[in-house]
């Protein structure tokens, strides 16, 4: 059962959706309802471009007898109380949730603009193209940064996969989709229900065992993998024949295009006893990632510096080490839209910048960072 004293209640008001936010289109469909693109309404004429978009789940209630339908709207409920306490610049943002005059329970969350990972490496793979090294690893770190975070409040995903992973359009990465994620009541607490999507199942969940977070290290290993070969990393006709691999099988070997280091954190992943798996803390503070999260930090500051530059004009430039709320430009600005763009942007790359110099400051006060690289960012 899932810890109702450490979740808030979901806020379920009787009001209009069509008074708070207007329709753009339709970006998915199932069984739970459909999932839109919307903007908020404001008293003020805006365009679409103008104010920022957001990501509307709408379930239908009103089909809550049907077990389908029931077990949807528990995943949904479970995913907006989640949501609104996890506060981390690479996991979805949550913005509200309520129950609507047409008995729709509607959850709001934050739209990445970039897509999700599955359709950038399909795209890749169409194009014949394979990722660079660099880029793998800024991906790889900045999920490990949301399930370190998770992990770390006793909260298990249980579905990470490609299809759940999102981009910003400054190409930051953003966790989400927690419908069936677990709070554990401890520590030493662990999940026995079998769950999540099969290509990216670890082997205790396939062979019914009790897991907890190395079920999700699996999971991610599963994604890297996909990064670097761009397939699956386990492949099957059928579910049994998919299952007997993912137990017994061993990983196939990955391209030597790649570095050894990288190959040996995939290998790691994706090892059958979950307690030889590495947990996300101590991916982070291994030599190889260490290196990429500082490249990344540096990085990650020079595009906050440069959304100031170019929008000096119009945005203020406050300090990268003293967050604030993005600048609003002045109603007579000819470009506001463009001012208010560049103010979520640079907010966006400061909360990412902020969140790689706490990961690296924390792991320099275990000693393992060299401080001189440290002071130097």
């Amino acid at each position: 059962m899932l810890r109702n004293r450490s979740e808030p209640a979901l806020h379920l008001n009787e009001i209009n959706v069509d008074d708070k936010y207007e329709f753009l289109k339709k970006i998915g469909a199932g069984s739970y309802g459909e999932v839109w693109l919307v903007l908020p309404k404001t008293s003020s004429p805006t365009t679409s471009s103008q104010t920022k978009q957001y990501v509307l789940k709408r379930l239908d209630l009103r089909q809550s007898t049907n077990n389908t339908s029931q077990n949807d709207i528990e995943s949904a409920e479970r995913e907006a109380k989640l949501l609104s306490t996890l506060k981390h610049p690479n996991i979805v943002a949550y913005k509200e949730s309520f129950r609507s005059k047409d008995n729709f329970l509607n959850i709001v969350m934050a739209y990445c603009e970039g897509g999700d990972l599955y359709t950038r490496l399909k795209e890749k793979k169409s194009q014949k193209q394979s990722l660079s090294e660099d880029q793998i690893v800024e991906w790889f770190i900045q999920i490990c940064m949301a399930l370190q975070y998770m992990h770390e409040k006793n909260i298990l995903h249980r579905d990470l996969k490609t299809q759940n992973v999102f981009l910003t359009k400054n190409e930051i990465v953003k966790v989400g989709d927690l419908g069936i994620a677990r709070v554990l009541d401890s520590g030493n607490d662990f999940a026995t229900t079998i769950i999540g999507t099969p290509y990216y199942m670890s082997p205790e969940i396939f062979s019914q065992k009790p897991y907890g977070p190395k079920t999700d290290i699996w999971s991610l290993g599963c994604c890297v993998y996909e990064m670097v070969t761009l397939e699956h990393a386990f492949n099957a006709k059928d579910m049994n024949s998919l299952v007997v691999k993912i137990i017994r099988e061993e990983t196939p070997k990955l391209s030597k295009n790649y570095s050894q280091p990288l190959r040996d954190i995939i290998t790691s992943l994706l090892k059958k006893d979950p307690d030889q798996r590495p947990t996300a803390k101590s991916l982070l503070q291994n030599a190889y990632i260490k290196q990429h999260i500082l490249r990344l930090l540096d990085k990650t500051k020079t595009k906050c510096q440069n959304h100031i530059n170019s929008n000096s004009h119009s945005v203020a430039s406050p300090h990268l080490s003293s967050p604030s709320r993005p600048p609003s430009a002045s109603q007579n600005s000819p470009s506001k839209a463009r001012v208010e763009i560049a103010a979520m942007a640079l907010q966006q790359s400061k909360q990412q910048w902020q969140s790689l110099q706490r990961t690296a400051q924390y792991q320099n006060s275990a000693g393992n960072w060299n401080n001189e690289q440290l002071q130097a960012r």
